[in-house]
């Protein structure tokens, strides 16, 4: 979350928390509400930060509860990819975030890189740079950053999931690449952009005249 950071507001809402392994770096610097829809990791969700202070937990459809927000910044990790019509969902979340506030993603990038294993884990698409700013302007952000990540994971995926049909996200090789080669990869692409990548990290703000309605 470190390319996140300077971008997030003091409360956060995060959709699609899934177990809080994000949640956890979010809640070390300020206020989250967690969302989930799943019936098996709301329990999970709720045994690990129900007692903490600055976490809220909401088991629910947050994109069709007009009761939330404003919130300074909304957090999508590895979510939008999962719902088919995406610029629905944005045009949603970006009425949940209060005028200059951000939405923050993280999605699969490439279409060359869809595979079985995408389809199986429900990703409707990997994206494009263009293509996703495209989506953000059509549901009322106004792009601040957009830029792939993890050019080496790039390159595994295509390997494992395109070329051998195994599972990209499973085993001690993967094990070994987060702890190994994630933060060298960090420090290598920290200050630049790469032409490729395993991930797209983008940032929209909801424009500061937009009324709250």
């Amino acid at each position: 979350m470190a390319l996140a950071e300077p971008h997030l507001g003091a409360h956060v809402l995060e959709v699609g928390a899934g177990h809080g392994s994000i949640t956890g770096r979010l809640a070390a610097r300020g206020r989250v509400t967690a969302t989930e829809l799943s019936e098996r990791c709301v329990p999970l969700l709720e045994e690990r930060y129900g007692h903490h202070d600055h976490v809220t937990v909401f088991h629910g459809d947050v994109l069709a509860n007009t009761n939330l927000g404003p919130f300074d910044s909304v957090v999508l990790v590895n979510v939008l990819e999962h719902i088919e019509n995406d610029e629905k969902a944005l045009s949603s979340i970006q009425r949940l975030v209060r005028p200059g506030g951000t939405v923050v993603l993280y999605v699969p990038a490439l279409e060359s890189l869809y595979s079985e294993f995408d389809r199986r884990i429900g990703h409707h698409r990997r994206y494009r740079r263009a293509q996703l700013t495209s989506v953000m302007l059509r549901a009322g952000l106004e792009p601040v950053d957009l830029r792939y990540v993890n050019t080496v994971g790039a390159l595994a995926w295509w390997l494992m999931a395109r070329k051998l049909h195994r599972s990209p996200t499973a085993g001690w090789a993967v094990r070994l690449y987060d702890r190994t080669v994630v933060p060298a990869l960090r420090r290598l692409e920290h200050g630049r952009r790469p032409p490729i990548g395993q991930s797209i990290f983008a940032v929209g703000r909801r424009p500061e005249h937009d009324p709250l309605v």
